[in-house]
């Protein structure tokens, strides 16, 4: 069943994925030895990287990105989950410019705004 959803919606579900793994690549609370570790005593069992659960919806989300083209994957990297502008954000991830990088932003939106509305009921 196929479900309307608009552009404003996908990117709204973008800033949400791309906020998840900017806190999740930044490792808050997330780290794979503690400082009692080194010493040799043992720990309460503080949560690992491995121990790392990810939501439903995020999880979607990014299948859907890693089925799309690289060019389109590079540009949702450099506006949803790079700091800064744009502009910056295009150079560091292979763009030769900011248009260059906003066409394919364009066109990976407009692709997920098609895989958005075939699995709404999992967004």
């Amino acid at each position: 069943m196929t479900t309307h959803i608009t552009i404003k919606q996908v990117r709204s579900a973008l800033k949400r994925w791309g906020k998840f793994w900017q806190s999740r690549e930044y490792g808050k609370g997330f780290k794979r030895s503690s400082m009692s570790d080194s010493s040799g005593r043992p720990t309460g069992g503080a949560m690992g990287a491995d121990a790392m659960s990810v939501p439903q919806e995020i999880e979607l989300i990014t299948q859907l990105i890693a089925a799309l083209r690289p060019e389109c994957i590079r540009a949702i990297r450099a506006r949803y989950l790079m700091s800064g502008t744009l502009t910056e954000a295009a150079k560091l991830v292979g763009f030769d410019s900011k248009r260059s990088a906003e066409f394919w932003l364009v066109k990976a939106e407009r692709s997920l705004l098609v895989e958005f509305s075939t699995n709404l009921n999992s967004v």
